[in-house]
């Protein structure tokens, strides 16, 4: 007789997977090393359309696992120049935030044995455009984010401290999160 295993899906995530992944990492290390690529086609103005299609993972290149490109586009409002074909670079950098940090509370949670109902992440960050525009002098105001703020509004029936431990975890092993590590962060679990 063979041993049926059944699938365990705790946050639309197999946890036997997540768990196959990792033992697969602590066997090969070299096997978690990615690449990632996006290209960018200025368009005019401030829209621009970036692709992003293929990535490398353990040194191999994955041309094939998408059968066509995600397009992204971007721009800017009409209030500071653009024509309104997309979000601007720095709102689509607080939406990548939110979706890392989105599926690190997925993953943790599914990890952890802990259903996660529902999650709404709202993101903030306060940028100085005197920083870009280079005023009153180049380098006196830093062009980029000075503060980013996250609300995490949660529905689950763990209990608080549990959430606690995968918002953490989330944003502890959240690679977006890590690459804005010069920027302030903090942020706000709200259980509903």
């Amino acid at each position: 007789m063979t041993k049926q295993t059944v699938k365990q899906i705790v946050n639309g995530l197999d946890v036997q997977q997540i768990q196959g992944l990792i033992d697969t990492v602590k066997k090969q290390p070299q096997v978690a090393k990615g690449r990632f690529y996006a290209t960018t086609t200025w368009k005019g103005g401030f829209y621009n359309e970036a692709s992003v299609k293929d990535f490398s993972l353990g040194g191999v290149k994955n041309e094939t696992s998408r059968p066509r490109p995600f397009i992204v586009a971007g721009d800017h409002s009409p209030e500071f120049l653009g024509t309104n074909k997309g979000p601007s670079a720095v709102e689509l950098i607080l939406a990548a935030l939110g979706h890392c940090i989105a599926g690190g509370f997925a993953t943790s949670g599914a990890a952890m044995g802990i259903p996660i109902e529902s999650l709404k992440i709202e993101i903030e960050g306060d940028i100085d455009l005197q920083g870009m525009l280079g005023l009153p002098e180049p380098g006196k105001v830093r062009p980029g984010f000075q503060e980013i703020r996250a609300r995490y509004y949660v529905k689950s029936k763990a209990p608080r401290e549990q959430l606690e431990k995968i918002a953490k975890m989330a944003e502890d092993l959240s690679p977006v999160k890590d690459s804005l590590r010069a920027v302030k962060f903090s942020s706000q679990l709200i259980v509903k």
